[in-house]
């Protein structure tokens, strides 16, 4: 079945967000990710028309994917167990998409000024701010840092093709993340 523009610029996006992720921008050459998809160079340049807006591109999927993720927690946050669902929400997302909440989550480690960072540090403080209270501390701050890194990492392993004993099944990998990251943040014995 062949893909749609759309389905191939999505994966485009997600592979080029762990790519700078990892590497930055400087570092991160368009022939890297246009092999990493199985695309060429000039067809990223015609899908994308330079890296600079490939890396927009990313850009703006790293605020649209946290602006899910907060409008969700905005619309349960009398729920009682809202903190689960949203938890379960980030597992789904960095499984679908994990270069891009990858890449909200290296905005925090950059040592260097990279294009749109601050952008993505705005998108991935508005993502830490949904998990806490107005009170939160610094030890706070940082169980919800770890439990982000927590679940990127997880999701991560399952796009690994060199590791087949990590790959578990959605079903069961959903609520055990969810679960371990809840206990990261103080809310279950883990």
């Amino acid at each position: 079945m062949r893909q749609s523009p759309a389905e191939i610029d999505y994966a485009i996006l997600d592979v080029a967000a762990g790519f700078f992720a990892v590497h930055g921008f400087a570092a991160t050459s368009l022939q890297t990710i246009a092999d990493a998809v199985g695309y060429s160079k000039p067809g990223l340049l015609h899908r994308f028309g330079s890296k600079e807006a490939l890396y927009r591109a990313v850009m703006d999927e790293v605020k649209e994917t946290v602006d899910v993720i907060v409008d969700h927690v905005v619309s349960l946050h009398e729920h009682p167990e809202h903190l689960d669902q949203v938890l379960e929400l980030v597992v789904r997302r960095a499984l679908a998409r994990p270069g891009v909440v990858q890449m909200v989550l290296a905005a925090f480690e950059t040592q260097q000024l990279e294009p749109g960072t601050e952008s993505a540090q705005a998108a991935g403080y508005r993502l830490m701010d949904a998990f806490e209270q107005s009170h939160a501390g610094p030890a706070d701050r940082l169980r919800t840092a770890l439990a982000l890194r927590l679940i990127v990492t997880a999701a991560m392993s399952q796009q690994s093709p060199l590791d087949a004993d990590l790959h578990v099944p959605e079903e069961q990998f959903v609520p055990m993340v969810r679960d371990i990251a809840l206990g990261v943040l103080g809310h279950r014995d883990v």
